[in-house]
């Protein structure tokens, strides 16, 4: 009995078939939602990728008093104290590209330097310090060796530590 009560509901072969009008809006409301959420997506991964991949401003504040200015010229030596091959091309790629002058490039008279450190050759305090500050180690690690027949302002002793260095960053 219940076979025939549906079939009398719904005619054979007959399908039921939604005005014009209705199927325009349904095909333009998905339209609309499939189009915001690909807008909406592509917003997001946009807002991901400046905030935790490639951050469009450093956090660090450029000190221009620390800068190598124009005329100025700042002569080094990197020496590789550190014992890993080829730190001191990285140094000085780095540092030749913030305007220093490295003169030289060697190994230090030991391979074990626990700790990178500026040696000051001509008492220039202002020159070592823009030095400490482009490679990103404290003033502190400045010592003065005062040397008269230095034709350089200061070298830089690359030590273990230089995986913690700007140049390494």
């Amino acid at each position: 009995m219940a076979f025939s009560i549906l079939s009398r509901l719904k005619p054979k072969g007959s399908k039921i078939r939604r005005p014009r009008q209705q199927r325009f809006s349904s095909l333009l409301f998905w339209t609309f939602n499939v189009t915001a959420a690909a807008i909406v997506i592509g917003l997001g991964w946009q807002f991901a990728n400046r905030m935790f991949v490639k951050p469009p401003v450093s956090s660090t504040v450029e000190r221009t008093d620390m800068l190598v200015k124009a005329g100025e010229h700042i002569q080094l030596n990197v020496l590789n104290g550190s014992g890993t091959p080829n730190v001191a091309r990285i140094y000085t790629d780095f540092l030749r590209a913030r305007k220093f002058d490295v003169v030289e490039m060697a190994n230090y008279k030991t391979s074990d330097v626990q700790q990178t450190y500026i040696i000051d050759k001509v008492n220039d305090s202002s020159a070592s310090h823009k030095v400490a500050y482009a490679l990103g180690i404290s003033p502190t690690k400045i010592v003065v060796q005062l040397d008269s027949e230095a034709f350089v302002d200061a070298a830089v002793v690359i030590g273990k530590d230089y995986p913690y260095t700007n140049p390494m960053r």
